[in-house]
């Protein structure tokens, strides 16, 4: 018999629905609230985000919690271009932890819905539409609102208990190829490849990486790619090229194409911008 769940509760302060040309156009950049828990969910698009000074690759379905006092934000010049929506709320207590906490340093802020992601969303566009109604609505909205909250609250949990999301074996296993990625960003690894040196079917490999980490793992490797060639253009005079070449891009062409597609401009105009702001 499975152990039951304790159900939360809190008090219903906000949403903000953000589209993504003001994401784009509007970094959010890095801030911290204290007496609030907000709950950033990606509708559309994509982009990276950082929490608590690390940086998170976001997609659709991705859910990411911004406990109180934390900082959390978009930097400069990362890519982030996500049609978004924050639900806010405060009066959120757990044992052992602060208020408006709702998971642990330790535990990882960004959360994938996959199969429970039509609820999640359902949910969030019926208490975006509420919201903007007459106040007698706003006791639908607090019941909107917690409903997600405990939504949330059942993947965390699940997460730490059942099974494939962080079970030990898994969580070594995830590690290990983030690790061999990490090692080998710089040349051009396949799927297939991965597969083969983890000894595992590239779809399984793929489909626990993506359930772990929020995006597959050939994403992943291009993400840190393009965030090192980040490094290089601001901090080096490297020829263009040559870190094309360094990272394993088949030609020049191919590199700027795909560096635009993730920065939303071209290798060279990304250098002239640090440069002239120095």
């Amino acid at each position: 018999m499975k152990e039951a769940i304790a159900t939360l509760s809190a008090k219903f302060v906000n949403m903000h629905f953000v589209n993504e040309k003001y994401h784009k156009d509007h970094s959010q950049l890095m801030h911290r609230h204290d007496d609030v828990l907000e709950l950033l969910y990606i509708m559309h698009g994509d982009g990276q985000y950082i929490v608590n000074g690390k940086v998170y690759p976001i997609q659709p379905g991705n859910l990411i919690i911004c406990n109180a006092g934390v900082m959390h934000g978009e930097a400069p010049y990362l890519k982030h271009c996500a049609e978004s929506y924050c639900l806010v709320l405060k009066d959120l207590s757990l044992p052992e932890l602060p208020p408006n906490t709702l998971s642990k340093p330790s535990d990882p802020p960004v959360y994938y819905f996959s199969e429970d992601r039509s609820a999640v969303e359902h949910i969030i566009l019926a208490l975006d539409e509420q919201r903007t109604q007459s106040p007698e609505f706003s006791s639908v909205c607090n019941l909107l609102a917690n409903a997600l909250l405990n939504l949330v609250y059942v993947k965390i949990v699940s997460r730490k208990k059942t099974g494939t999301l962080i079970q030990k074996n898994n969580e070594e296993f995830i590690q290990n190829i983030l690790q061999f990625l990490d090692e080998h960003y710089q040349e051009s690894i396949s799927l297939q490849e991965l597969g083969k040196e983890f000894h595992i079917s590239p779809s399984h490999l793929s489909h626990i990486f993506k359930t772990e980490i929020g995006l597959p793992p050939m994403k992943y490797l291009m993400n840190r790619k393009i965030g090192e060639s980040q490094n290089l253009l601001m901090n080096t005079s490297l020829p263009i090229s040559e870190i094309s070449d360094s990272l394993g891009f088949n030609d020049n062409g191919h590199f700027s194409r795909t560096f635009k597609k993730y920065i939303g401009v071209t290798p060279s105009k990304y250098r002239q911008y640090f440069r002239s702001s120095k």
